[in-house]
């Protein structure tokens, strides 16, 4: 704990052993059957949970239209997020920051529209506006304390994709894909970029596309009541990254991007409480620069030397998502849904070593759904830390003239309240502690105050 021994170190200890009493507390109240509304704000199957529901959206059911589209196979919805933040301490001014995202969706469920059997496609668009914090306060954190800002402000085609069923257990899928909505797709369950979305996305954004960007590509994947397997392929492509609105290009790839995953869905105690249990990987075929060596092979001891090529990049991960106390549903081949009750999240993920800013991220997170004094509502307690490839430390360090301590870990800790006014819109409050920020361990421990607010049309 000496990291949190500056001014406000007292209050920052207190909050988190708050935070840590409220999980446990909650982890010990009785169960009731009662879903809460939207786990994440990027992930589709929020919005599709919501058109399937009109009753949990703010505009209803458009007079009967809306059922009448659901039962010919058009599921539509959208979804509003804003994300406000200021940092009360580090950085190097203290200012506050909003950004907000709009999301629509639709889904075509062919079988019931065109007799398609197993066939659906997909229709994604999202627009983002605002201001980052990292930029206005100068936090230096190598993550966004919020997750929704980032990819441009501006407005992208982020899914396009038909997706066809085989049989009982093997589909497959094209189109435009962000990769992180099939691979490594961790809840998004804060505001914090480390506990939202794929991790390795997170960690290395140019060769791994998160939501909203998406690339061409492809996956196939066999699916058993008990176990998955996907691989699948994706352009590699620096374009994609533009920061404006486009529906894709058929020039300029330079590689292709090969990930694979499998997972192992168990049920664990006397309560058969569910369990998810992922492991995956990937290659990619484009050339990366080295993040140390110069073309010569030799460090780079100097600005603005050409960097060594690497022919091909790599790295893995593993997630675990484990129910511990309370309700749940499932359905055969589906993950579980929590109802109700205490689940934790465990991510360790590796990327590139020889090419990228950092090498690894371990996060574990608690979430307590369905509390005692409102049953709609959760808290959350998040931690994570992010490593500093050490090859960029050496490498800082050389071009600082071998003076002051080399960069290392960042740490990040999140809790927040779920409020969810209505089955349409909720607010998120949080706070958040930056230790270390960018690795700096000379720097001031940043502390953030935040609230997320979505809406679901």
């Amino acid at each position: 704990m000496k990291y949190f021994t500056h001014r406000y170190g007292n209050i920052g200890i207190l909050y988190f052993g708050f935070s840590m009493h409220m999980v446990i507390c909650a982890s010990e109240a009785p169960a009731n059957s009662l879903p809460n509304g939207s786990l994440g704000d990027d992930a589709s199957y929020a919005l599709r949970a919501s058109a399937q529901h009109p009753s949990t959206t703010m505009t209803g059911d458009w007079g009967g239209a809306r059922l009448y589209l659901r039962n010919k196979g058009i599921d539509l919805a959208g979804a509003w997020t804003n994300e406000t933040a200021g940092n009360v301490t580090g950085g190097d001014r203290h200012t506050a920051a909003q950004t907000n995202q709009l999301a629509a969706i639709m889904d075509i469920d062919a079988e019931k529209l065109l007799k398609w059997k197993g066939a659906s496609f997909n229709f994604t668009f999202t627009t983002r506006w605002g201001s980052n914090l990292i930029t206005r306060a100068g936090l230096y954190t190598l993550q966004q304390p919020q997750e929704v800002w980032g990819r441009g402000q501006t407005s992208r085609l982020t899914q396009l994709w038909y997706n066809q069923k085989l049989g009982d257990h093997v589909s497959f899928k094209i189109g435009r894909l962000p990769t992180g909505a099939d691979f490594d797709n961790v809840p998004c369950l804060t505001m914090v970029n480390y506990f939202c979305g794929a991790t390795t996305g997170n960690m290395d954004g140019n060769r791994w596309l998160n939501w909203p960007v998406s690339t061409w590509g492809g996956l196939i994947k066999y699916n058993d009541p008990r176990w998955y397997f996907l691989a699948g392929a994706y352009e590699q492509n620096v374009r994609n990254l533009d920061n404006k609105f486009f529906l894709g290009y058929v020039h300029g790839a330079t590689g292709v991007l090969l990930p694979f995953e499998t997972g192992l869905r168990i049920h664990l105690g006397a309560h058969h409480y569910p369990g998810v249990y992922r492991i995956g990987g990937w290659v990619n075929t484009a050339s990366a620069p080295d993040i140390l060596l110069a073309a010569n092979g030799q460090p780079a001891v100097t600005g603005g030397l050409a960097m060594l090529e690497r022919g091909s990049t790599h790295g893995g991960y593993l997630w675990f998502q484990q129910q511990l106390t309370g309700t749940f549903s499932e359905k055969p081949g589906q993950d579980a849904v929590v109802q109700q009750g205490l689940t934790a999240y465990v991510t360790f993920t590796m990327v590139d070593k020889e090419t990228s800013p950092v090498s690894s991220q371990v996060t574990g997170s608690l979430r307590y759904l369905g509390l005692p004094w409102r049953r709609h509502d959760a808290v959350t307690l998040a931690v994570g830390t992010n490593h500093v490839n050490s090859r960029l430390a050496t490498l800082d360090w050389y071009q600082a003239g071998r003076k002051g301590p080399r960069r290392d870990s960042e740490f990040a800790i999140e809790t927040d309240y779920t409020l969810q006014i209505t089955p349409w819109v909720y607010i998120e409050p949080n706070i958040q502690f930056w230790v270390n920020p960018g690795g700096y361990t000379q720097r001031e421990t940043v502390t953030v105050i935040g609230m997320k607010t979505g809406f679901t049309f």
